[in-house]
């Protein structure tokens, strides 16, 4: 069986199972369940390498290669080949969960959520915590959620980033400018390449 044979098929089994975990939706329990896994299987390294996965010979931030989804756009795994200067302003996913597990790098990830009418404070969002995204470690949105994400230690990163459906069926997405505290429409065009890799 050659590498990409093999890769496609730990790929298949760990989608397999965390659609069986999802089954009943985003729960935090069933995204902690999912999460376990998708580090599972980031931590086969081998298959996940910036050889297979090149990192843009441009300006871009990173370039997404699509390496599974099912036939309706749900399930869908890039794996993410990023920049060292990446960077990516508060942004949300539409409504889609997500769980991003590290490969090799590390980016640090602000979580917030849309503030509520009733909550204290100013702009449109509550920052609700700081995670580090690195190998052996994921971090999980559910639908509402919103995060910065920040490339660390000036390295590449390749890290595998798990969608409720894919870039397109994700709906209108929003990037947040916590300055002016506006919300602006988030555009696939600024994700760099989308490759089908499958």
């Amino acid at each position: 069986m050659s590498k990409s044979q093999e890769r496609r098929r730990l790929v298949d089994d760990a989608i397999s199972d965390i659609r069986h975990i999802m089954a009943s939706g985003p729960s935090v329990e069933n995204l902690e369940k999912g999460r376990a896994r998708l580090i599972e299987l980031a931590a086969q390294r081998e298959y996940f390498t910036f050889e297979d996965f090149p990192l843009p010979t441009d300006d871009a931030l990173e370039c997404s290669y699509l390496i599974h989804e099912y036939d309706d756009g749900s399930y869908s795994l890039y794996v993410n080949a990023g920049a060292s200067h990446q960077y990516y302003a508060p942004h949300d996913h539409g409504d889609a969960w997500a769980i991003i597990a590290g490969v090799r790098g590390r980016e640090c990830h602000q979580l917030y959520l849309k503030r509520r009418d009733d909550e204290p404070g100013e702009g449109p969002l509550v920052h609700k915590g700081e995670l580090i995204v690195a190998p052996g470690t994921a971090v999980t949105m559910q639908p509402d959620g919103i995060h910065e994400v920040n490339a660390m230690d000036g390295q590449p990163l390749l890290h595998l980033h798990l969608y409720a459906h894919n870039f397109v069926l994700q709906g209108e997405r929003c990037k947040y400018d916590l300055e002016k505290g506006e919300a602006q429409r988030f555009t696939l065009d600024e994700l760099g390449s989308i490759s089908d890799a499958r």
